[in-house]
């Protein structure tokens, strides 16, 4: 009896042991990467006149609406790599990379930001990556990386110099425009969008530090210089598994200099509450976002590279076209506007980022009779300009 009972303690014993170790890697997991450093703290303050005009210039927009969501609206290409073994195998399956583009930018419409995949994904077949090191950057990306445009790599298994695992990184103030996903942290609907906040210039919404708690207020007096410097989004004293629960609910009890108790935003996708909890952005963080990308516009942005020219003077005024019939009858649609009969580069694009149709049209004709139903963006461009218009069909 008594061997039955040192045995069934010893087996209860074990299951403790685990399912603590299980619940530390499970806290002391990096989420994120991404790491402020002087040089870039500096950078965003060198620029902060410039992002606060940007910043009013889009929120007087979205609240006077005299310009549609489409004629906001930024189409951003993304060249997307997918690590896998040697022979081929593995890697982030195709319907995931759909869904989590879909979601990416079902979750960024509201800083008027489409992000499409440009060309077709590259597979790196290569074992050696799978179990990928944040400090081998430079041997991930020396053969594959497209120059002007955010590389995005899917790898199984990421970690820090430390060894310690990640969902992801990024660095927006790099000579690369890089952003590193753990393939299992992609589909979770959060750590993409989190990652590509950092891109355009977010702070985790506890401040630079992950080791000292935010100097930002409960009271708001200081959050324009402190935490995440933006002011909609209240002083968090890091987040983390042990201080959400499951129903995205606050339990920590830490309290700022004043003494008030912080009431942090468990949902906001830059914080370190849990991922699953983790669903939107504040208005400032999507103006924050929307003011980045219109500073670092060109270095992000690439043309279409059809091998066969086009004119110069194709177009006078891109933003006078129209297209017609919308929704589309007969299965063409048909151009409008103060157009030569010169020839124009075009992509049709449909909402989860892929490009589903290009070419050059001169007869302001495009047959779409291959589409399915639903909702589609048509970029036109001549060497000037662009045009980014939706229709329906």
């Amino acid at each position: 009896m008594k061997l039955l009972i040192h045995r069934n303690y010893l087996v209860f014993l074990s299951i403790v042991l685990l399912t603590s170790i299980a619940y530390t890697q499970n806290e002391t997991e990096n989420q994120c990467g991404t790491v402020s450093t002087t040089e870039s703290i500096n950078f965003y303050n060198s620029i902060k006149p410039q992002l606060k005009a940007l910043e009013q210039d889009f929120i007087q927009k979205k609240l006077s609406k005299k310009e549609s969501s489409k004629e906001l609206l930024n189409l951003i290409p993304i060249k997307v790599h997918i690590i896998r073994n040697s022979d081929g195998s593995g890697g982030l399956d195709s319907s995931n990379l759909e869904n989590t583009m879909a979601n990416l930018n079902e979750i960024y419409a509201k800083a008027y930001m489409q992000f499409y995949l440009f060309e077709d994904i590259n597979f790196i077949d290569n074992n050696a990556l799978e179990h990928f090191n944040k400090k081998n950057e430079k041997s991930l990306i020396e053969a594959n990386y497209v120059s002007n445009i955010i590389n995005i790599y899917f790898i199984d298994y990421v970690e820090n110099e430390l060894e310690e695992s990640l969902c992801g990184y990024t660095n927006s103030i790099g000579k690369n425009n890089v952003i590193v996903i753990k393939n299992s942290c992609a589909t979770n609907d959060s750590t993409l969008a989190h990652e590509m906040g950092h891109f355009f210039s977010l702070e985790h919404t506890h401040g630079t530090s992950n080791t000292k708690q935010t100097t930002e207020l409960v009271d708001g007096s200081n959050c324009d210089t402190d935490g995440d410097g933006i002011c909609d989004t209240p002083a968090d004293p890091k987040l983390s598994n042990n201080t959400v629960n499951n129903f995205c609910e606050y339990t920590g009890n830490l309290t700022d200099a004043n003494g008030d108790y912080y009431k942090p935003d468990t949902g906001n996708i830059m914080s370190y509450s849990r991922r699953g909890c983790r669903n939107h952005f504040t208005e400032q963080q999507f103006a924050r976002m929307h003011a980045y990308y219109k500073l670092i516009k060109d270095r992000i942005t690439t043309p279409i590279t059809d091998s066969d020219p086009v004119n110069d003077a194709t177009i006078n005024a891109l933003s006078e076209v129209t297209l017609y019939p919308n929704p589309v009858a007969n299965g063409s649609i048909f151009i409008k506007g103060s157009l030569n009969d010169n020839a124009l580069r075009y992509q049709i694009i449909n909402y989860q980022g892929q490009i589903l149709a290009k070419g050059i049209t001169s007869n302001k004709a495009i047959n779409v009779n291959e589409l399915a139903a639903g909702a589609y963006l048509l970029i036109l461009e001549d060497s000037k300009s662009r045009v980014i218009k939706r229709f329906i069909k």
